[in-house]
């Protein structure tokens, strides 16, 4: 039982071991071959102090670099993965033959770049690829050491910082967007830092309808960008959206491979590894919404009919527009000192000479002005509605009467308020007469009193719809006559017949 016990458990630690070791491959998004065939050797040209070696492919034609000069040339032989180089390594292979040019030469340049994988492993692994001789006074027709030194050179400043990472970070002057003609614009919005990545793809989260990104979605490198909406789609004082930037960065790594002959020479190639990499940048907006209200000042009641000029502080004149009974709103004024001035007061009021004035502040960005004024004479609005939909009502026929109950005043309701000037200082009553089609007369009959004290008024008269009543013509109305005296007819018939057997 003991046995057995312990054959399991070596079992387990195995698939476990074996577990972990998947996990560290599939982190990477390039596959690794763990073995390698290799082709036929090249003998180069001994360009440096007279040193020849071999040019080394896969047998799919993947150029491959000697770590281990001293053995026997590897070719014709199937090699298995070692393990990872370091990143200095990686950057020599990477940065040379053949994806990159020296000389235009493919034999100079391939020995440029194996000669200095090899002068690099001797100065940072202790090895002896190369004699001192080719490192410093050896012959050298073609001038290629200066070029070997100077890569081997980078190679260990690469070492010192490592395989490069990909990063991302998104940067603004301002995160806030300012209004501009009609729309509110970010500043340029760009890449604080950004590593290994030639460009990225930016998109918004959240953002109102109508954003747009100028410049377009793929920024390259340093590239800026900015965020604009329409004004006119933003609902809120206050909101915040995202933008969001990912790119794929590329980068090299170096992997060594060692022959199924341990005598001859170990590779190394270079395999790409994608990391991918995101950013995102909170940008906010704060607009204003301002609500402007024309009251009577006695009554407090909504005004229509005034002329109305909105002005900045400096005098530049905003807008303009005509009171009605409801609210006039403005959206997305900028902050600042603003004045409202009357051009025309509404029928049968004096005109209000004092511009009212108001600010809109970072913190006070949604606000309600109100503009009063006094009645000249006396004035009465009388107003007809829907009493569920608050809408006017065109159609009615209503009637204002004095206190011996003269009729003074008759009109035709419309869409509008109606508005008299002509009554005098005394009580009124005023009352419907007609309703407009398809609703209920009202029978409230309202009363006012004019005075000196009190020369405005203002009269809602409700109305609430008629409910439709089925049509029923006179033919279905006798059918259903001589159906029911049949049917009592028969009824009875039925209770003669019952008594008479009782008897």
């Amino acid at each position: 039982m003991k046995k057995i016990f312990k054959k399991y458990l070596k079992l387990l630690s195995f698939i476990l071991v074996a577990a972990l070791s998947m996990e560290g491959m599939f982190q990477n998004v390039e596959a690794i071959s763990q073995s390698i065939q290799l082709g036929a050797a090249e003998k180069l040209e001994g360009y440096v102090a007279g040193r020849t070696f071999n040019i080394k492919k896969m047998t799919n034609g993947t150029y491959l670099y000697c770590t281990n000069f001293n053995k026997s040339v590897a070719q014709n032989i199937q090699a298995k993965l070692k393990g990872e180089m370091d990143a200095g390594a990686a950057y020599i292979i990477s940065n040379g033959y053949p994806n990159k040019t020296f000389t235009n030469v493919r034999a100079k340049d391939y020995y440029i770049t194996q000669s200095a994988l090899w002068w690099y492993l001797d100065d940072t692994t202790g090895s002896s690829n190369l004699s001192n001789e080719f490192k410093t006074s050896g012959s050298d027709p073609h001038n290629l050491r200066p070029t070997i030194k100077q890569l081997v050179e980078n190679a260990k400043k690469v070492k010192a910082q490592g395989y490069p990472k990909t990063t991302l970070q998104l940067t603004t002057t301002s995160t806030t967007l300012t209004l501009k003609d009609s729309y509110y614009e970010s500043a340029e919005i760009y890449a604080k830092s950004y590593q290994n990545l030639g460009s990225y793809t930016v998109s918004l989260q959240n953002a109102p309808e109508g954003a747009e990104i100028v410049g377009g979605n793929t920024i390259k490198g340093a590239g800026k960008f900015k965020v604009r909406i329409p004004a006119n789609k933003i609902t809120n004082t206050k909101l915040s959206f995202k933008v969001v930037a990912k790119g794929i960065g590329t980068y090299y790594k170096a992997y060594e491979y060692c022959p199924t002959n341990s005598n001859m020479q170990s590779v190394a190639l270079v395999q790409p590894i994608k990391q991918e990499v995101s950013n995102t940048l909170t940008l906010d907006i704060s607009t204003s919404k301002v609500n402007i209200i024309k009251l009577d000042k006695a009554t407090n009641q909504a005004l229509a009919g005034a002329k109305l000029v909105l002005k900045t502080k400096s005098g530049t004149v905003v807008t303009s527009w005509v009171s009605t009974t409801n609210a006039h709103i403005i959206k997305n004024l900028p902050a600042g000192t603003y004045s409202l001035v009357e051009e025309s007061a509404p029928t049968g009021y004096k005109l209000n000479k004092t511009p009212v004035e108001f600010k809109v502040t970072d913190t006070n960005r949604e606000l309600t002005v109100k503009f009063y004024n006094e009645a000249e004479s006396s004035v009465v609005t009388i107003t007809k509605i829907d009493a569920d939909t608050k809408t006017n009502l065109a159609g009615a026929i209503v009637v204002v009467k004095d206190s011996t109950g003269k009729e003074v005043l008759r009109f035709t309701t419309t869409t509008s308020p109606y508005i008299t000037t002509s009554l005098g200082y005394g009580t009124y009553t005023i009352e419907e007469i007609s309703a407009p089609a398809g609703y209920k007369k009202s029978n409230n009959i309202q009363t006012i009193t004019i005075s000196k004290e009190k020369l405005s008024h203002q009269v809602i008269i409700e109305n609430y719809k008629e409910v439709p009543v089925p049509d029923t013509d006179s033919k279905s109305s006798i059918l259903f006559l001589i159906i029911g005296i049949f049917t009592i007819s028969f009824g009875l018939g039925l209770v003669e017949t019952y008594v008479k057997k009782q008897k």
